[in-house]
Protein backbone atom coordinates (compact mmCIF):
# COMPACT_ATOMS: atom_id res chain seq x y z
CA UNK A 1 0.00 0.00 0.00
CA UNK A 2 2.92 2.28 0.96
CA UNK A 3 4.51 1.62 -2.20
CA UNK A 4 1.44 2.44 -4.51
CA UNK A 5 0.96 6.09 -2.63
CA UNK A 6 4.21 6.24 -3.05
CA UNK A 7 4.68 5.45 -6.62
CA UNK A 8 1.42 7.79 -7.12
CA UNK A 9 3.36 10.90 -5.23
CA UNK A 10 6.01 10.49 -6.97
CA UNK A 11 4.22 11.10 -10.59
CA UNK A 12 2.32 14.52 -9.82
CA UNK A 13 5.90 15.83 -8.34
CA UNK A 14 8.34 18.09 -10.57
CA UNK A 15 11.13 15.61 -11.47
CA UNK A 16 13.29 18.69 -14.03
CA UNK A 17 10.58 17.24 -16.63
CA UNK A 18 9.57 19.95 -19.54
CA UNK A 19 7.11 22.14 -19.37
CA UNK A 20 4.02 20.59 -20.85
CA UNK A 21 1.16 21.71 -23.06
CA UNK A 22 -1.82 21.89 -20.55
CA UNK A 23 -4.91 23.79 -19.79
CA UNK A 24 -3.45 24.56 -15.98
CA UNK A 25 0.26 25.49 -18.05
CA UNK A 26 -1.91 27.98 -20.05
CA UNK A 27 -3.29 29.16 -16.64
CA UNK A 28 0.16 29.30 -15.29
CA UNK A 29 0.80 31.70 -18.52
CA UNK A 30 -2.11 34.05 -17.97
CA UNK A 31 -1.23 34.56 -14.06
CA UNK A 32 2.41 35.24 -15.33
CA UNK A 33 1.46 37.58 -17.33
CA UNK A 34 -0.66 39.51 -15.08
CA UNK A 35 2.23 39.22 -12.35
CA UNK A 36 4.38 40.92 -15.20
CA UNK A 37 2.23 43.61 -15.72
CA UNK A 38 1.62 44.39 -11.80
CA UNK A 39 5.75 44.21 -11.24
CA UNK A 40 5.78 47.16 -13.95
CA UNK A 41 3.65 49.25 -12.07
CA UNK A 42 4.97 48.45 -8.44
CA UNK A 43 7.33 50.14 -6.71
CA UNK A 44 9.78 49.01 -3.86
CA UNK A 45 11.16 51.78 -1.66
CA UNK A 46 14.53 50.34 -0.21
CA UNK A 47 16.49 51.93 2.59
CA UNK A 48 20.01 50.24 3.66
CA UNK A 49 23.43 50.65 4.84
CA UNK A 50 26.04 51.72 1.44
CA UNK A 51 28.99 53.05 0.62
CA UNK A 52 29.09 56.94 0.99
CA UNK A 53 32.84 58.06 0.52
CA UNK A 54 32.03 61.28 0.01
CA UNK A 55 30.23 61.35 3.56
CA UNK A 56 31.75 61.95 6.65
CA UNK A 57 31.01 58.36 7.50
CA UNK A 58 32.30 54.99 5.51
CA UNK A 59 28.77 53.83 5.53
CA UNK A 60 25.44 55.50 5.24
CA UNK A 61 21.82 55.23 4.84
CA UNK A 62 20.98 54.88 0.99
CA UNK A 63 17.12 55.19 -0.04
CA UNK A 64 15.90 53.60 -3.28
CA UNK A 65 12.75 53.24 -5.63
CA UNK A 66 12.85 49.81 -6.71
CA UNK A 67 11.13 48.03 -9.76
CA UNK A 68 11.01 44.53 -9.45
CA UNK A 69 10.37 43.41 -13.28
CA UNK A 70 13.57 41.97 -14.44
CA UNK A 71 13.68 39.48 -11.45
CA UNK A 72 10.12 38.10 -12.01
CA UNK A 73 11.43 37.74 -15.69
CA UNK A 74 13.76 35.44 -14.44
CA UNK A 75 11.00 34.12 -11.90
CA UNK A 76 9.16 33.14 -14.93
CA UNK A 77 11.49 31.47 -16.66
CA UNK A 78 12.24 29.16 -14.00
CA UNK A 79 8.46 28.60 -13.45
CA UNK A 80 7.46 28.29 -16.92
CA UNK A 81 10.95 27.23 -18.83
CA UNK A 82 11.62 29.34 -22.55
CA UNK A 83 8.33 28.35 -24.75
CA UNK A 84 5.83 29.30 -22.23
CA UNK A 85 8.01 31.89 -20.78
CA UNK A 86 8.29 34.03 -24.52
CA UNK A 87 4.98 33.31 -24.70
CA UNK A 88 4.18 35.53 -21.73
CA UNK A 89 6.50 37.94 -23.25
CA UNK A 90 4.50 38.13 -26.56
CA UNK A 91 1.76 38.40 -24.71
CA UNK A 92 2.59 41.03 -22.77
CA UNK A 93 3.76 43.07 -25.93
CA UNK A 94 0.45 42.35 -27.20
CA UNK A 95 -1.27 43.66 -24.52
CA UNK A 96 1.06 46.85 -24.27
CA UNK A 97 0.57 47.22 -28.31
CA UNK A 98 -3.04 46.67 -28.97
CA UNK A 99 -5.37 46.61 -25.90
CA UNK A 100 -4.30 47.93 -22.96
CA UNK A 101 -0.84 50.69 -21.71
CA UNK A 102 0.77 47.84 -19.73
CA UNK A 103 4.45 49.02 -20.53
CA UNK A 104 6.07 51.53 -18.30
CA UNK A 105 5.57 54.85 -19.78
CA UNK A 106 2.03 53.89 -21.64
CA UNK A 107 1.86 51.95 -24.86
CA UNK A 108 0.75 51.56 -28.72
CA UNK A 109 2.72 50.85 -31.49
CA UNK A 110 4.82 54.08 -31.03
CA UNK A 111 6.43 52.04 -27.83
CA UNK A 112 9.08 51.18 -30.18
CA UNK A 113 10.98 54.40 -30.01
CA UNK A 114 11.40 54.32 -26.21
CA UNK A 115 14.08 53.07 -24.76
CA UNK A 116 12.24 51.25 -22.71
CA UNK A 117 11.93 48.91 -25.36
CA UNK A 118 15.09 47.76 -25.82
CA UNK A 119 14.87 46.12 -22.04
CA UNK A 120 11.70 44.38 -23.06
CA UNK A 121 13.48 42.73 -25.94
CA UNK A 122 16.31 41.47 -23.37
CA UNK A 123 13.82 40.05 -22.02
CA UNK A 124 13.62 37.22 -24.45
CA UNK A 125 17.46 36.15 -24.33
CA UNK A 126 17.30 36.61 -20.74
CA UNK A 127 14.02 34.04 -20.68
CA UNK A 128 16.23 31.80 -23.46
CA UNK A 129 19.42 31.76 -21.46
CA UNK A 130 18.05 31.41 -17.99
CA UNK A 131 15.76 27.97 -18.36
CA UNK A 132 18.64 26.07 -20.13
CA UNK A 133 20.84 27.32 -17.73
CA UNK A 134 18.55 26.12 -15.02
CA UNK A 135 16.82 23.24 -16.31
CA UNK A 136 20.61 21.83 -17.08
CA UNK A 137 22.19 22.01 -13.76
CA UNK A 138 18.75 21.04 -11.69
CA UNK A 139 18.17 24.43 -10.00
CA UNK A 140 21.66 24.67 -8.28
CA UNK A 141 22.88 27.46 -6.35
CA UNK A 142 25.72 28.01 -9.01
CA UNK A 143 23.10 27.72 -11.77
CA UNK A 144 20.71 30.27 -10.15
CA UNK A 145 23.98 32.67 -9.19
CA UNK A 146 25.41 32.35 -13.37
CA UNK A 147 21.77 32.89 -14.56
CA UNK A 148 20.49 36.19 -12.14
CA UNK A 149 23.85 37.45 -13.23
CA UNK A 150 23.91 36.75 -17.31
CA UNK A 151 20.12 36.72 -17.55
CA UNK A 152 20.30 40.60 -16.37
CA UNK A 153 23.29 41.81 -17.67
CA UNK A 154 21.86 40.20 -21.39
CA UNK A 155 18.72 42.53 -20.55
CA UNK A 156 20.63 45.42 -19.92
CA UNK A 157 22.97 45.28 -22.88
CA UNK A 158 20.10 44.95 -25.42
CA UNK A 159 18.53 48.42 -23.18
CA UNK A 160 22.45 49.90 -23.96
CA UNK A 161 22.43 48.96 -27.13
CA UNK A 162 18.93 49.40 -28.33
CA UNK A 163 19.10 53.30 -26.63
CA UNK A 164 22.19 54.10 -28.33
CA UNK A 165 20.24 52.85 -31.71
CA UNK A 166 17.84 55.50 -31.11
CA UNK A 167 20.28 57.98 -30.85
CA UNK A 168 22.10 57.34 -33.67
CA UNK A 169 18.90 57.70 -35.83
CA UNK A 170 17.92 60.44 -33.69
CA UNK A 171 14.92 59.09 -32.11
CA UNK A 172 15.95 60.28 -29.00
CA UNK A 173 18.30 63.15 -27.45
CA UNK A 174 22.07 62.35 -26.67
CA UNK A 175 22.16 64.36 -24.13
CA UNK A 176 19.49 62.56 -22.11
CA UNK A 177 20.80 59.29 -23.16
CA UNK A 178 23.21 59.62 -20.06
CA UNK A 179 20.68 60.14 -17.57
CA UNK A 180 18.72 57.28 -18.96
CA UNK A 181 21.27 54.94 -19.05
CA UNK A 182 21.99 56.05 -15.43
CA UNK A 183 19.06 55.58 -13.75
CA UNK A 184 18.36 52.17 -15.89
CA UNK A 185 21.81 50.11 -15.90
CA UNK A 186 23.26 51.65 -13.37
CA UNK A 187 23.24 51.05 -9.44
CA UNK A 188 20.32 49.12 -10.95
CA UNK A 189 21.71 46.18 -12.12
CA UNK A 190 23.29 45.34 -8.53
CA UNK A 191 19.60 45.34 -7.28
CA UNK A 192 18.88 42.89 -10.48
CA UNK A 193 20.88 40.96 -9.61
CA UNK A 194 20.42 40.30 -5.74
CA UNK A 195 16.70 40.46 -6.32
CA UNK A 196 16.96 37.94 -9.44
CA UNK A 197 18.88 35.68 -6.67
CA UNK A 198 16.21 35.54 -4.25
CA UNK A 199 13.10 35.33 -6.95
CA UNK A 200 14.65 32.18 -8.66
CA UNK A 201 15.52 30.59 -5.27
CA UNK A 202 11.80 31.21 -4.66
CA UNK A 203 10.50 29.39 -7.84
CA UNK A 204 11.74 26.49 -6.39
CA UNK A 205 8.76 25.45 -3.92
CA UNK A 206 6.40 27.58 -6.16
CA UNK A 207 7.13 24.98 -8.96
CA UNK A 208 6.33 22.30 -7.27
CA UNK A 209 2.95 23.53 -6.42
CA UNK A 210 2.08 24.59 -9.97
CA UNK A 211 3.56 21.58 -11.10
CA UNK A 212 0.19 19.30 -9.79
CA UNK A 213 -1.66 21.38 -12.10
CA UNK A 214 0.46 22.47 -14.80
CA UNK A 215 1.18 18.23 -15.41
CA UNK A 216 -0.54 16.56 -18.60
CA UNK A 217 -1.92 13.79 -16.27
CA UNK A 218 -3.76 12.24 -20.11
CA UNK A 219 -2.37 8.87 -20.63
CA UNK A 220 -0.12 8.29 -24.17
CA UNK A 221 -1.97 5.81 -26.28
CA UNK A 222 -0.01 2.04 -26.14
CA UNK A 223 0.99 0.42 -29.68
CA UNK A 224 -1.54 -2.59 -29.88
CA UNK A 225 1.60 -4.46 -31.12
CA UNK A 226 3.44 -3.79 -28.38
CA UNK A 227 0.79 -4.24 -25.99
CA UNK A 228 0.28 -7.81 -27.73
CA UNK A 229 4.01 -8.63 -27.24
CA UNK A 230 3.23 -7.76 -23.55
CA UNK A 231 0.46 -9.65 -23.04
CA UNK A 232 2.80 -13.09 -24.36
CA UNK A 233 5.60 -11.89 -22.21
CA UNK A 234 3.54 -12.57 -19.58
CA UNK A 235 1.69 -16.23 -20.71
CA UNK A 236 5.33 -17.55 -21.07
CA UNK A 237 6.42 -16.22 -17.91
CA UNK A 238 3.42 -17.59 -16.03
CA UNK A 239 3.54 -20.80 -17.92
CA UNK A 240 7.65 -21.61 -16.88
CA UNK A 241 6.72 -20.96 -13.73
CA UNK A 242 3.72 -23.24 -13.79
CA UNK A 243 6.49 -25.47 -14.92
CA UNK A 244 5.05 -26.41 -18.36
Amino acid sequence: MNKRIKGEFDEIIYKGEKTPFSLGTLTVVGLCLLLLIIATFTQLNLAHYWFTPDGDAFFGIKKYQYIPQIPLVLFIAAILGARFGILVIILYLITGFFIWPVFALGGGLGYVKSYFFGYILGYFFAMVFASRVLFYDKFSYKSIAYASVVGVLSIHFCGVLYTGILGVFHLVNFSFIKEVLSTLSGDKIIYDVVFSFIFISASIPVKQFLWLPMKNYSKPKRDARTTREAREMRRIEREKAAGV
